[in-house]
């Protein structure tokens, strides 16, 4: 009995051990979001159009994100703003927040899809205080930039 009794006091030991020596980052958890932030789109003519106070949601479940960008341009000369929502990205969670891929992603705006719009090379990363993703959207390069929303 005694010796069990060592046994279990070893491992107890260990176990203490091994938690106190784990020099592991904290794993923060990134929550659905609302995002303010720049915009910018590179346009056919080597000239880039910019947008300031782009509204971005994120929606975030197990394994994927949504983005929804609100009334949103991508050239001066487009005659209307839109929300338009990028389904399905892969996610990954890091030590401060997540990382976001996507390719071949259909967008969806004005209650359609927009295949000709098709999101390729997305790259991001969402933290519980900003966001940066930049992909092809369509023929397009396209980046965003981000902070939290402070009254959401």
């Amino acid at each position: 009995m005694k010796q069990v009794k060592i046994l279990w006091i070893a491992a107890i030991a260990v176990f203490i051990t091994a938690c106190s020596n784990d020099k592991s980052e904290e794993v923060i958890i990134v929550d659905d979001g609302a995002y303010t932030g720049t915009l910018v789109v590179d346009q056919k003519d080597g000239t880039s159009y910019t947008q300031e106070e782009v509204s971005v949601v994120v929606s975030i479940d197990a394994d994927h994100a949504e983005i929804l960008m609100k009334q949103v341009s991508f050239s001066e000369r487009m005659p209307v703003k839109l929300d338009m929502t990028i389904p399905d990205i892969s996610i990954t969670t890091i030590s401060h927040g997540l990382l976001l891929n996507g390719n071949h992603i259909i967008p969806w705006a004005m209650k359609g899809e927009f295949p000709q719009y098709t999101i390729t090379d997305l790259t991001g990363e969402v933290t519980t205080q900003s966001i940066s993703f930049e992909m092809m959207c369509g023929e397009f390069p396209l980046r965003f930039s981000g902070v939290i929303n402070e009254s959401d």
